[in-house]
């Protein structure tokens, strides 16, 4: 049988934005150039690469909402699908987390003279879809068990799917020696008796930097040592001794991440991973995350790590954070590059990655 794998993205890949895939799947596409016979996104620098822009939708008006979809919003993924299947017996189309386009090719599915499999990407946590679009997808991907398991126990009918889990770069991601962190530290002027505290996520609300707010300015007035960075928003603290670093290139953020002793993960929703807290983690910082989502299953068994119940209770954060400085002053080991390079790494999740489609 003549059959060919299409990768669908509504973001451009190969990219170098930061993004809880794009980087992944940049990755991915540069790594294994001939695995995706075709790549449909708003790229087209590699020799695969299809150009293909989702739009939005003109109106929300109910009843003009599939027309639109095929009409318009997904218009030039559909087109290229039906071109490419023109020429083989099976095409399997591998749809990266965006429900719309999702949507948009079930709607074509049995119009395909080829047979077409469906597979979906999730990176969410809680998959909620109707069951006529559910019983058009051959398998879902998921991030985490916790997710499979919550996703389905809501639906009467669900496909086929997979744990694959998440994806960091060992390579980038890992843990300075001492030497070297006590080195780089000094360069960006920490002392030794300094205690760095990092942050980092966008500027969404659900994110927590409310919360995370209130919680440095209590422990900015506890601890005269403490130090904080925060990454990936303009929003800051006003004090001498919080820097607010803003948006980074992906290959720029392991740097500052290294530099830290902890690192809190104040999201105030059902994570579908939390990949910003294991990278943190990765380059040697203990964990403070909220207990949500999957993110008990992502730190299951790691040490260094406290799980926040009740996020949105300011003193929750601080008690456990001045409880573990006060515990990490007689004895903290930091994580070493042989562990940390077997935490979630890249290597094993594109080995899940293939299986999963082959």
């Amino acid at each position: 049988m003549d059959s060919i794998k299409i990768l669908v993205s509504n973001r451009a890949l190969p990219s170098d934005k930061v993004g809880s895939w794009t980087t992944r799947m940049t990755n991915f596409v540069t790594r294994n150039p001939d695995f995706f016979n075709y790549v449909l996104s708003p790229n087209k620098s590699l020799v695969t690469s299809r150009y293909c822009k989702k739009r939005s939708f003109i109106t929300w008006k109910k009843r003009f909402r599939k027309f639109q979809l095929v009409n318009w919003v997904a218009l030039d993924y559909l087109k290229e699908i039906k071109k490419i299947s023109k020429n083989y017996d099976k095409i399997t189309v591998v749809v990266m987390d965006d429900l719309h386009l999702l949507e948009a090719i079930s709607q074509i599915k049995k119009g395909i003279k080829c047979e077409l499999e469906l597979v979906l990407s999730f990176h969410g946590f809680n998959l909620s879809l109707d069951q006529k679009l559910l019983s058009s997808i051959n398998k879902i991907l998921f991030l985490s068990k916790t997710g499979y398991e919550f996703s389905k126990k809501s639906h009467k009918f669900f496909p086929k799917g997979i744990i694959i889990g998440n994806a960091i770069n060992s390579n980038i991601f890992y843990p300075l020696d001492d030497e070297q962190f006590e080195k780089k530290r000094q360069e960006k002027g920490f002392s030794e008796t300094d205690k760095v505290l990092i942050w980092m996520a966008n500027d969404r609300p659900r994110k927590g930097f409310h919360i995370f707010k209130a919680v440095a300015e209590k422990l900015l007035t506890q601890n005269k040592n403490l130090k904080i960075l925060i990454i990936g928003t303009t929003q800051t603290i006003n004090h001498i001794n919080v820097e607010t670093v803003g948006r980074l290139p992906n290959n720029e953020i392991a740097a500052y991440l290294q530099l830290g002793d902890y690192y809190m993960f104040t999201t105030l929703y059902e994570e579908g991973f939390g990949l910003s807290m294991v990278e943190a983690y990765k380059c040697g910082n203990t964990v403070l995350a909220s207990k949500l989502g999957a993110i008990p299953e992502v730190l299951h068994g790691l040490t260094n790590t406290f799980l926040i119940e009740d996020p949105n209770v300011i003193n929750n954060w601080v008690k456990c954070l001045n409880d573990i400085m006060i515990k990490s002053t007689v004895n903290h080991k930091r994580l070493s590059v042989k562990a940390a390079s077997t935490i979630w790494d890249y290597e094993d999740w594109e080995t899940k990655f293939i299986k999963s489609i082959q």
